[in-house]
């Protein structure tokens, strides 16, 4: 199994890098979010890999953190999801964001994501939703599972109007800071919005 590749990036499109290790150039499947991340061509790059072995090819799928490469093993095990799909759903949605929605059981939420329906999303909430946590918990601290529900939602809407993290999350607990502990969510996200 090829676990990591360290190498040349030789060459790169928004969801595929050509990485060269020892003088051979390895093809490997990204997401949107990691290709985003690449560096520029000619770069030293490392990147963690699960290759996927079929009768008529091995394809090589590269993430840039654990957490990424954790949720994609999980997602790949629940049936109907196939490689290409779970690297859509990386590719539409933050690993942070996708766990969320899990942790709340939120499938509609994870039917909007393009190409899950109704019968996928409600699968993926059953299979992921108690192994989400310890998921989550590679991601380490930048993870908002560990946050209260009304601030986890908070959060999750800012990342749908564009805020990235840590700016989220920030603007999420000043907002708790000023309204309390028990405050709901849609009070939470009015009060974050003028601290962004």
């Amino acid at each position: 199994m090829i676990e990591r590749l360290r190498g040349i990036l030789i060459h790169k499109t928004p969801l595929m890098a050509v990485v060269e290790c020892g003088g051979v150039g390895y093809g490997v499947n990204v997401s949107a979010r990691t290709g985003e991340r690449l560096p520029n061509e000619g770069s030293e790059i490392s990147l963690l890999t699960h290759l996927i072995v079929r009768e008529d090819s091995l394809t090589l799928y590269g993430f840039f953190d654990v957490q990424e490469k954790e949720l994609f093993l999980n997602m790949i095990e629940v049936n109907g999801i196939g490689p290409k799909m779970a690297q859509r759903i990386l590719s539409s949605i933050s690993p942070n964001d996708f766990l969320s929605l899990i942790a709340m059981e939120n499938s509609a939420g994870l039917s909007k994501i393009k190409g899950i329906g109704k019968k996928t999303s409600e699968m993926l909430v059953l299979a992921l939703k108690d192994k989400a946590l310890s998921i989550s918990a590679v991601g380490g601290e930048n993870s908002s599972l560990s946050m209260p529900f009304a601030e986890q939602e908070a959060v999750l809407a800012l990342h749908t109007l564009g805020v990235k993290d840590p700016g989220a999350k920030k603007a999420v607990e000043k907002a708790v800071e000023i309204l309390g502990k028990n405050t709901d969510s849609g009070k939470l996200i009015a009060e974050a919005l003028r601290h962004l």
